[in-house]
């Protein structure tokens, strides 16, 4: 009887470390995950913010004149969507999609190149043309980024989207 419940003992205290054992698993593996998941929101933190820095360099850009007005909504409206996607919505800053929209079309990079001097110049016409129709309201959505600061999403103190 006795060699029973001294058995029984040592399986209960061997299944007690075992559980022991298990359970500081479970919470170093816990921990580890709260770990990366405060690290990954920290470096989308980061990434908002730098996506927010480069919107301003942007818009200075555009308010000076030192970048086209395709070019520099090209970029805005990409980067607003980085840190909100449903920026497009907003009605203040929809004319940086619209002229992108406008001129998606239009080729770049090596496809530009590729293009006859005749194609090249019936491009830079339709650009031109849609930057004057839409000049002003880039001016103004720009100037109102500078005045405002990049807007953050609804809901949200720091933009917590990213998109590759």
């Amino acid at each position: 009887m006795v060699f029973l419940m001294v058995s029984a003992l040592v399986i209960v205290l061997a299944l007690a470390g075992y559980a022991l054992q298990l359970h500081r698993k479970v919470q170093r593996v816990d921990a580890e995950r709260e770990a990366a998941r405060l690290a990954f929101e920290q470096q989308l933190k980061d990434k908002a913010a730098e996506t927010r820095k480069s919107i301003i360099i942007l818009s200075k850009g555009l308010v000076a004149g030192e970048l086209s007005l395709t070019e520099g909504c090209l970029r805005i409206s990409w980067l607003l969507t980085q840190i909100d996607p449903q920026a497009r919505e907003s009605e203040a800053y929809s004319v940086f999609y619209q002229v992108a929209e406008a001129t998606a079309h239009i080729p770049i990079l090596e496809a530009w190149k590729a293009l006859t001097r005749g194609q090249q110049k019936a491009f830079d016409l339709e650009r031109l043309k849609t930057e004057k129709a839409f000049g002003d309201f880039v001016l103004a959505a720009a100037k109102k980024l500078l005045d405002e600061g990049v807007p953050k999403p609804a809901g949200e103190a720091e933009g917590l989207y990213y998109s590759a």
